[in-house]
């Protein structure tokens, strides 16, 4: 967790750096592990991904919109081994999520009660964790599929006259909504 916040965090201040990729109407596809695969069509009306890493063991991307204003987003997803046989969320302990929680304050620097945390489900049903910092500083959406951690984290546009506001945050959880996240079957001896 605390590698793909500081990843996030890292990916935030070389976005200036990096120049944005053309957007397709065709759908994407990225695998992970040969375990599943992740396919998405859309994303949020003017942005575009950039892609920074795509391993097989994970994968990371800055999304950025033509308007300064809007929020800029890092999606992550890399396998952990601390998850290693949760499928879910659902299958956490209430201890894991308590670590979750606490690699947020010690990411960020913040204070206790500077985040706040909801539970919430996309569309489908999948099980998030939504952390908010304090005054719309940032947002992230959490979740785990197959070992993986899966996290989209939310910060201000550069030229934002705001903070993340629960709109965003809606935003983004129709997002993974659309995402399709399709094991895969193992191949037949």
């Amino acid at each position: 967790m605390k590698k793909i916040i500081a990843l996030a965090l890292s990916l935030m201040m070389l976005l200036g750096c990096v120049s944005a990729v053309a957007e397709t109407d065709e759908k994407q596809t990225i695998t992970m592990m040969d375990a599943f695969t992740v396919t998405y069509d859309k994303l949020p009306e003017g942005y575009t991904m950039n892609v920074q890493a795509d391993t097989p063991m994970g994968f990371a991307a800055v999304i950025v919109s033509e308007d300064a204003t809007k929020p800029q987003i890092v999606l992550s997803m890399a396998f952990s081994d601390a998850w290693y046989g949760v499928n879910s969320l659902t299958d956490a302990t209430e201890d894991d999520i308590a670590a979750v929680k606490q690699d947020f304050y010690d990411v960020t620097e913040m204070n206790d009660g500077d985040i706040t945390f909801e539970d919430a489900q996309t569309g489908l049903g999948t099980p998030l964790l939504i952390a908010k910092g304090a005054n719309g500083a940032f947002a992230a959406v959490y979740t785990i599929f197959m070992s993986h951690e899966i996290e989209v984290d939310i910060f201000p546009g550069s030229q934002a006259t705001g903070g993340v506001t629960d709109e965003d945050v809606a935003r983004m959880v129709q997002f993974l909504t659309d995402v399709e996240f399709t094991p895969i079957a193992p191949a037949a001896e």
